[in-house]
């Protein structure tokens, strides 16, 4: 069965939108998934959390203009990396014949080998993220507990949905996740409490606001490594399980109409 692929999107930064995509990739491999991380985003957040800036060559810019998957450190992850050079591709695919597949064509020689891809994708509507949409089965929204992030969530959805009826994407929403939540703030319960009474598939996991999340960052640590934020950690751990029990469901979901059609 091809790989799932599941684009990690929301066109507003500091949603936690990278760290999210890191996590998930490797809880997903640490449950013994086949898993690529591929990393649209020029800036490289999800890149640098695996390799130093220094050490890579190729990137996505190279598999699309012309099969560059770095091994990481945790068996069954590999990445697709990112650097700066990935910013050009933007430019480069207004001029491409049906732009919006490029992605999936990249993609495509690898689907046999792996069972899920997660795709972190920059925080803009650009090009990139169109053609990254495209290739996905299903796509995540992390949204964090502000007001600009609840505002950043539905512009979002209501811009995948304009795409989704010009027949360019037709991932599923496997959810909305609520992230850098603090339960002792007002501002934080009301954005939990508009999302939970939006009736949007929301995540049951929330991800916690914490200080060891910047810690995570410069140590280059994921769910499954010593040293990890313990509520992070936790919290990531049951957003992986939901995952599992989504994207088991999606498929199931997709063969009985593809058996029905």
């Amino acid at each position: 069965m091809p790989a799932e692929r599941i684009a990690i999107s929301i066109q507003k930064g500091g949603s936690a939108k990278s760290f999210t995509s890191v996590n998930l990739a490797a809880g997903l491999a640490r449950a013994s998934w086949r898993c690529l991380l591929v990393d649209c985003d020029a800036q490289a957040n999800s890149t640098s959390m695996f390799f130093p800036d220094d050490v890579l060559e190729l990137d996505l810019f190279d598999v699309v203009r012309n099969k560059v998957v770095q091994r990481t450190r945790i068996d069954g992850l590999d990445v697709l990396p990112s650097t700066l050079a990935v910013a050009r591709l933007d430019h480069e695919l207004i001029s491409m014949h049906r732009r919006e597949d490029k992605v999936l064509e990249a993609i495509a020689p690898l689907l046999d080998d792996y069972d899920v891809m997660v795709l972190d994708l920059p925080p803009s509507l650009n090009a990139v993220v169109i053609a990254a949409l495209t290739a996905a089965t299903s796509i995540v929204v992390p949204a964090d507990a502000s007001r600009w992030g609840l505002r950043g969530c539905y512009a979002f959805l209501e811009w995948a949905e304009e795409l989704r009826q010009a027949h360019v994407l037709t991932a599923d929403l496997l959810g909305v996740l609520l992230t850098k939540y603090e339960s002792g703030t007002r501002i934080g319960r009301e954005v939990q409490a508009e999302l939970w009474g939006s009736g949007l598939p929301m995540f049951e996991t929330i991800i916690p606001k914490r200080t060891g999340a910047e810690r995570m960052v410069a140590q280059r640590l994921v769910i499954g490594d010593d040293g990890t934020d313990l509520d992070l950690s936790e919290a990531y751990g049951r957003f992986v399980v939901e995952c599992i029990g989504r994207i088991n469901a999606a498929r199931s979901n997709r063969s009985r109409h593809a058996k029905s059609a």
